[in-house]
């Protein structure tokens, strides 16, 4: 899930193994290297498709979620990349809250279908419906509580690393029934791949990487992750800015 806001290009939480042609354009950050496989000791189609599972019915019982996060995401049609970090908060259903503070301070809050996107520096809040915003909803209705691995994604392998787990992912074509055709896509939304790395021992996400058709590329590398009885601060999930900043809402446009 990347959005499209210059600066925030974000996933979550969270997030295809790199082929050489990402390894030999990308700069060898941490949050990158954490998803590659080519150190790890492989994962068979079913041993990762069995964890897929295991993560499934471990995260349906995670209410909220909060950490550190740091994050690279590479921009394909400039070739740059960019390296930020900040604190997330996550509560089911479909509450999220992304706080930057490297190397710009920024905010995005996502409640009731929602996003909303403060950026400090400009003294702008953007507003748009979480559909509009993002190129695919996948990856993030599974952060949110929303999806469903095993019946969103296709397995296609992972690995065992010092990091942690890799599972390889790929959207599942659309079915008939859910408004799809035969022969439809598997890169949903534009969707070409999603890595998750994974704590095996609990069977929860500790990072994640998405790839777009175009090249762009988000990963995030989650720290200090908490989710046992945690509550959310009250507010945690309404933006709050100062009076005269500019409001762009684009979803009356």
């Amino acid at each position: 899930m990347v959005a499209r806001y210059s600066g925030i290009n974000w996933v979550v939480f969270f997030f295809s193994v790199l082929t050489s042609w990402l390894l030999s354009t990308l700069p060898a950050c941490a949050q990158v290297s954490s998803f590659s496989c080519e150190k790890g000791r492989p994962l068979s189609t079913s041993d990762a498709s069995q964890l897929v599972q295991a993560v499934q019915s471990s995260y349906s019982k995670v209410s909220a979620s909060n950490g550190k996060f740091t994050q690279e995401s590479y921009l394909a049609a400039l070739d740059t990349s960019e390296v930020s970090s900040g604190e997330m908060w996550f509560q089911k259903p479909g509450k999220m809250r992304w706080s930057y503070k490297e190397p710009r301070a920024q905010e995005v809050v996502v409640s009731d279908n929602t996003m909303w996107v403060y950026q400090v520096e400009k003294r702008q809040v953007m507003v748009d419906s979480i559909q509009a915003a993002l190129l695919s909803d996948l990856p993030i209705a599974f952060l949110m509580g929303l999806g469903d691995l095993a019946r969103d994604f296709e397995v296609k392998g992972g690995c065992r690393t010092p990091k942690g787990v890799v599972l390889s992912l790929i959207p599942r074509p659309k079915s008939p029934e859910s408004g799809g055709s035969s022969g439809t896509d598997p890169a949903e939304g534009g969707l070409s791949g999603f890595d998750l790395l994974v704590d095996e021992g609990a069977a929860l996400p500790k990072g994640a990487m998405v790839t777009a058709l175009g090249g762009n590329v988000t990963a995030i590398v989650f720290e200090k992750l908490k989710s046992d009885g945690i509550t959310p601060p009250a507010g945690t999930f309404v933006l709050e800015y100062p009076n005269g900043v500019d409001i762009v809402d684009r979803r009356v446009q």
